[in-house]
């Protein structure tokens, strides 16, 4: 593969909000279409999905997959957001002493994972409100005729990009539902109004968090 040993630099990504559709049930004729889909079930015989995926896992659909009978799937509708100019994402595990009397030397094991991350970005209008709206309610007026968008507790779900499409090579996609856990904003003079805004990966009902690679058929 010729990007098999590509560096990633930061221009390369790019990040997604992303929104499920009504759940597809397979009949054996109708093809997806292009798009990013997640396995909500596969079918315990002659699945039409490709071969390894498995419920809760982000897969990319075209017109030459017919899910079956008993393959489900959910879509996904991605909206690119262009107030992001840098994310992080950290795995960690609980580090659990099991150290007896009879060891030379402490031992260890691994617990349970968490996952933690960090969106950064320029405050921008009608875009930068979906994380605002995590936290407190937005008013919108215009002369007399309000909008309220009251505060909204539900998780979210990130495509955070490391390769993008047009910088060639593997496509390269963090898929994961994640919880606002801080947000922060404000203005200083000559400076761009940033913010950051800190999450924690959250179960979901539908989605495992995965990293998804395309890789480019030869």
């Amino acid at each position: 593969m010729a990007d098999q040993t590509k560096r990633l630099v930061g221009k390369d990504g790019e990040v997604y909000a992303a929104t499920k559709g009504a759940l597809i049930e397979g009949n054996g004729s109708t093809a997806l279409t292009d798009g990013y889909y997640i396995v909500a079930a596969v079918a315990s015989t002659s699945s039409a999905l490709p071969a390894g995926l498995q419920a809760g896992f982000v897969f990319k659909g075209s017109a030459e997959i017919n899910p079956a009978e008993g393959d489900n799937v959910i879509p996904l509708t991605l909206t690119k957001k262009c107030d992001i100019n840098n994310f992080s994402v950290e795995y960690s595990a609980d580090e659990i002493d099991v150290t007896t009397l009879c060891d030379n030397e402490r031992s260890y094991r691994a617990g349970f994972t968490d996952a933690t991350g960090t969106l950064e970005g320029v405050t921008t209008i009608n875009v930068s409100e979906y994380l605002m709206s995590r936290f407190i309610p937005i008013i919108e007026q215009t002369g007399e005729t309000v909008t309220v968008t009251e505060i909204d507790g539900s998780s979210l779900i990130m495509r955070l990009v490391l390769n993008k499409a047009s910088a060639g090579g593997t496509v390269m996609s963090y898929f994961a539902p994640i919880a606002l856990t801080s947000y922060n904003l404000g203005a200083s003079v000559d400076d761009a109004q940033t913010y950051t805004a800190n999450f924690r990966n959250t179960p979901d009902d539908d989605l495992k968090p995965c990293i998804l690679k395309e890789i480019a058929e030869a």
